[in-house]
């Protein structure tokens, strides 16, 4: 059985779930209607031009423009004698790594490690197990590097635009003799320590080299003599987008539309898992002590799973409807209606199941 204070850190630790929860929801909804209102905003000021020319009476304007893209220029990383004639270029360096997760194995939390590569050092400091150190550095860093004069058409991208464009492309022809000097091998696309890469060890590096290989671009955002600038709309959103291939300003704002649709309910998924699991660990004790009991165990460990997920819902529609009720009165006042109408179900549910067990209680005791 958990000792008391196991018992205290279980529930102080579910709260803060809740709290993180009911934070990333809020947060969530309000982002949610800036984005609206900043596609809005831009849907009915921006200008589809040709980017041929520049001209003046766009200045300041959002605009929307599109064609070949054109870069004279070679980029060179020196370290690995890597030369490409590309407006991008990004060394990636990998190391393979242990990776803890939390699980929740009926009531009891239990860790779980798998070896993952991550081009981001992972701390093995504060693992809840030993044996699983993983490096304290890398050896060779990220980097991305940028061309100083890309064009589409007559105008001129931003190094902030030039970092946004896709590296879809891959290098995997490099100098066999620069790579011997630094001591690494060539495996594929990949430059290496490893000994073999299929089955790598704690602590392998892999450095790949991506790089943008587009032909035509099109562009959503300000016109600033001949280059661009962000649009922010009066919420202080910002669209300065780069997207491959020829499309219209409309088509990219609903593709922004559809981006931010799908990142609100992630995060309202998100939001709500959190919720659920804060509630769970919660109750969590409840079930660990039915586990004595055989049978009980598993009934009860349904029923605080069914809790915590009605429990978890109905927050969760409550803090989206609190936050819509400002700027979408008929929706906020429906969610709450919702919630209520669950809160009321689950009351009642646990009523008439009280009712029953004191009634089988009764005829027991008349047996």
């Amino acid at each position: 059985m958990k000792k008391t204070g196991d018992s205290f850190k279980g529930i102080l630790g579910g709260i803060v779930f809740i709290i993180i929860g009911i934070g990333l929801l809020w947060w969530n909804e309000g982002n949610n209607v800036k984005n609206l209102k900043t596609t809005s905003e831009i849907e009915k000021v921006y200008v589809d031009v040709k980017s041929d020319k520049v001209d003046s009476k766009y200045e300041g304007k959002a605009i929307a423009t599109s064609g070949k893209i054109f870069n004279e220029e070679e980029l060179i990383d020196e370290l690995f004698n890597v030369t490409i004639k590309t407006p991008l270029l990004v060394r990636t360096v990998e190391v393979y790594q242990w990776e803890e997760k939390e699980y929740d194995d009926e009531g009891v939390t239990r860790y779980s490690y798998d070896k993952t590569w991550s081009n981001t050092l992972i701390d093995s400091k504060d693992f809840n197990e030993s044996g699983h150190d993983n490096p304290s550095e890398k050896k060779y860093e990220d980097k991305t590097f940028t061309a100083k004069d890309v064009k589409v058409g007559a105008f001129s991208l931003t190094t902030k635009q030039i970092e946004m464009l896709s590296t879809k492309a891959s290098i995997d022809n490099f100098d066999q003799d620069t790579i011997d000097k630094l001591k690494l091998k060539i495996d594929g696309k990949y430059i290496t320590n490893s000994e073999n890469l299929e089955k790598p060890s704690i602590g392998d590096i892999r450095i790949s080299f991506s790089y943008n290989n587009s032909t035509e671009i099109s562009v959503l955002a300000v016109q600033k003599g001949n280059t661009f600038a962000p649009y922010t709309s009066s919420s202080g959103k910002n669209i300065n987008v780069i997207k491959d291939g020829i499309h219209a300003g409309k088509e990219m704002i609903e593709n922004i539309k559809s981006s931010n649709k799908t990142l609100k309910w992630i995060l309202r998924i998100a939001g709500t898992v959190i919720c659920m699991i804060g509630f769970s660990v919660i109750l969590g004790p409840i079930s660990t002590i039915a586990n004595f009991v055989p049978i009980l165990g598993g009934i009860v460990g349904a029923a605080v799973g069914l809790i915590s997920f009605i429990l978890g819902l109905c927050l969760s529609l409550i803090v989206i409807a609190i936050a819509w009720i400002r700027f979408r009165p008929i929706l906020g006042i429906i969610l709450l209606v919702i919630a209520g109408s669950l809160i009321t179900f689950l009351v009642q549910k646990g009523k008439k199941k009280k009712k029953e067990t004191i009634q089988d209680v009764e005829a027991e005791k008349e047996k």
